[in-house]
């Protein structure tokens, strides 16, 4: 266990921040933020993806607000029994509600997993004095927030994300009772909104972008564009197309450019990819990075200034991006940025601002990261629009400032 029940003014649950590598942590930089304002925090994180917090939590000292217990850790079991012996209706109420239409078998038992450790949470912000609990992703931590919160009284509200709210976790519970919801894009917004009218309920929905460290443009504007240098951050998982990547990586070089791929990140599908890099040829140019920090990759960029580049899919289960955390930080950092015009990207990059192709695509692709290499100015000039458009809606601070904004005066009980 971390830290220990303090006076927080803000309960949040993650999925596994700090206890994670580098899946949330877009997560982690909005808590550090809020840190940063001033803000009283109590961190809970559902589950626990390693054995100790990140460096980046203990170097921001948000370790120091952070509770962490394993799912059913004998203190978890303990706090939710004594929850159970006090509240014992609510309790039981509460947790038949969020596992009633809880949406497939698969929402349902994680639904029933996390129950115990709702009812601890519950006594965390009930001791705590929490005057608002918030969760990230409208999935098992949303419904550990919505028990927690019927339990005790104490507003919450959620952060809805790209394949939490396509799952329908408990969704008409969770819109029925929370005090708001937020989600990052737009194609969010509109699924959200429909669930709302349709199920003719008036739960606030607010867009708010998911927010980065924009820097200065003096950080980055002294570094040259290197164009014949591409990188690729993201999981090695089906909907972010790396095989069709490598097949633009191949044509482009046929056609007589030097270029070289960097692969950041680690997933299910990278020995599948390592074999086609090595099928290919391409084994000298293409460097595996493996998981790699967030202010390491950013400094990377900055330094580097490559072509940041997604051939996201959808992938063959109806999976799709929402708005790539890694495209707001390339754009923050004078990148030039080429993705696919698959779920929400268009919302990020903009005419102007990059270069989107359909995807699955590799010929498309290569057209496209082929053209940045024999007009770097454009390319450069992309990349100023970009820098402009991130910093103008997807600013960190004012994103953290304006999420407490929400939770002070919409925050409450409805």
């Amino acid at each position: 266990m971390t830290g220990a029940a303090q006076a927080a003014r803000i309960l949040v649950i993650t999925g596994r921040v700090p206890y994670s590598t580098t899946e949330e942590a877009f997560v982690q930089d909005e808590l550090e933020t809020m840190l940063r304002l001033g803000t009283d925090l109590l961190v809970v994180p559902a589950r626990l993806q390693t054995s100790g917090p990140n460096q980046q939590a203990v170097d921001s000292g948000l370790v120091g607000r952070v509770v962490a217990e394993k799912l059913l850790a004998p203190a978890v079991l303990k706090g939710a029994a004594r929850i159970l012996g006090r509240r014992p209706v609510k309790a039981v109420r509460a947790s038949f509600r969020a596992v009633q239409g809880s949406g497939g078998l698969r929402n349902l038992m994680t639904n029933v997993a996390i129950i115990p450790k709702a009812l601890w949470i519950a006594g965390l912000a009930h001791e705590s004095r929490a005057e608002h609990i918030h969760s990230y992703w409208l999935a098992h931590t949303t419904t550990a927030a919505m028990i927690a919160g019927e339990i005790t009284g104490i507003p919450w509200s959620a952060t809805g994300f790209r394949w939490d709210i396509d799952a329908r976790n408990s969704l008409r519970s969770k819109l029925a009772s929370a005090s708001f919801i937020r989600v990052a894009d737009e194609l969010g917004q509109r699924q959200i909104a429909a669930a709302i009218a349709q199920l003719d309920l008036t739960t606030p929905l607010n867009l708010v972008r998911t927010g980065v460290l924009v820097p200065d443009a003096a950080a980055w504007r002294s570094s040259p564009l290197t164009v014949d240098h591409w990188y690729c951050p993201g999981a090695f998982v089906e909907k972010k197309g790396h095989t069709f990547l490598l097949d633009a990586l191949l044509e482009v070089r046929r056609r007589g450019r030097s270029v070289h791929l960097d692969l950041f990140g680690d997933g299910p599908l990278k020995s599948h990819i390592s074999a086609k890099v090595a099928e290919y040829g391409l084994t000298d140019a293409v460097t595996f990075h493996g998981v790699v920090p967030l202010a390491e990759l950013r400094a990377c960029m900055m330094r580097h200034r490559p072509v940041v580049v997604l051939p996201s899919i959808r992938s063959s289960d109806g999976q799709e991006e929402g708005i790539p955390v890694v495209l707001i930080e390339a754009m923050a950092n004078g990148c030039p940025v080429v993705s696919t015009t698959t779920g929400s990207i268009p919302t990020l990059i903009t005419p102007g601002c990059g270069t989107l192709v359909p995807d699955e695509d590799p010929e498309a692709l290569a057209d496209a990261l082929d053209a940045i290499c024999e007009h770097p100015g454009a390319a450069g000039a992309a990349a100023d629009r970009a820098y402009e458009r991130v910093r103008s809606e997807f600013d960190r601070e004012t994103v953290a400032a304006t999420m407490l904004d929400l939770m002070a005066h919409q925050g409450t009980l409805r």
